[in-house]
């Protein structure tokens, strides 16, 4: 004779039964949260480097024959003009009249008749008023001090900085040049799964920086030893002129090399898969009325 279960082992098997799946169904929804908190994580940081990249690359754009364009990347013969003759005029004003006010004043002027005339072109204030600011910080580190090398002060802790960053850059394997050069390459930050784009770009980005470091080795003796002439000079040739030879520099030695000169770039596939699509319904129209031909 068989036992039949009793109505308290039933209700135990039933709870049972209802008890498995419904763990089960508490592990997958954990097991998913977590997969969306990984992924979550990890596009967090591909996120903020695309935003870093599109920002940083704003300045920069290929010329007809695909290399860089330096003289935009440095604000055209206008940004060049408007960032050097503020200088140019403290410069000459002191070396001639040795009146520190005096070349603090012409300086001011050339910075604010800039700043003028892009505010009547229609430009936006906070652009218009970048230089006009720099320059006024300048101006007022040498007026605290009397002293005019303090004129250049400002700039010792503009390079710092910038080394700095790009040295960090490079140290978590993010290098500035390949978020720059790649959004402009069309490669966006594809690069990353290269390793030999990834040196490149390293390569690229220490080139940049032992420039900028190469300004604070020339230019602080000269500072420490007061000599106002030496610094404005140098100050003037390793300014934009040398940051156009170290982008120009940058930009060849990370160029894409021969073994995927051969690879399409992201746009340009696109681009090719966009014109097979296009020319599949031709190709096939003109098939049918061939063999349309053929059966007539």
């Amino acid at each position: 004779m068989s036992s039949e279960p009793t109505s308290p082992d039933r209700e135990a098997e039933k709870t049972a039964r209802e008890t498995v799946p419904a763990a089960a169904q508490q592990s997958r929804a954990s097991e998913r949260n977590e997969s969306s908190k990984s992924s979550k994580s990890s596009e967090s940081p591909h996120q903020f480097a695309q935003a870093v990249s599109a920002s940083m690359s704003a300045n920069m754009r290929r010329t007809a024959n695909g290399d860089v364009d330096v003289l935009h990347a440095i604000g055209g013969w206008r940004g060049l003009v408007e960032s050097s003759l503020p200088a140019v005029a403290f410069l000459v004003l002191f070396t001639v009249t040795k009146e520190l006010n005096l070349s603090l004043i012409a300086a001011l002027v050339a910075a604010a008749a800039f700043t003028l005339i892009r505010l009547v072109q229609g430009s936006k204030l906070v652009s218009a008023l970048t230089g006009l600011v720099g320059v006024a910080i300048c101006a007022f580190a040498a007026y605290r001090t009397g002293n005019a090398s303090d004129y250049f002060v400002v700039g010792f802790w503009t390079n710092g900085l910038y080394s700095l960053g790009y040295l960090v850059s490079m140290a978590v394997r993010w290098p500035i040049t390949g978020l720059i050069f790649g959004v402009i390459r069309g490669e966006g930050l594809t690069w990353r799964k290269n390793p030999v784009r990834v040196r490149q770009y390293m390569l690229a980005t220490w080139i940049i920086t032992i420039l900028m470091l190469l300004r604070l080795a020339v230019q602080m003796p000269l500072y420490f030893a007061n000599a106002v002439e030496a610094l404005g000079a140098t100050r003037l040739i390793m300014g934009l002129p040398l940051y156009a030879l170290g982008v120009w520099l940058a930009w060849r030695v990370s160029a894409p090399g021969e073994a995927s000169a051969g690879e399409a770039s992201p746009g340009e596939a696109a681009e090719a898969r966009d014109a097979e699509e296009a020319e599949a319904p031709e190709t096939a129209n003109s098939a049918d009325s061939a063999e349309g031909s053929e059966n007539r």
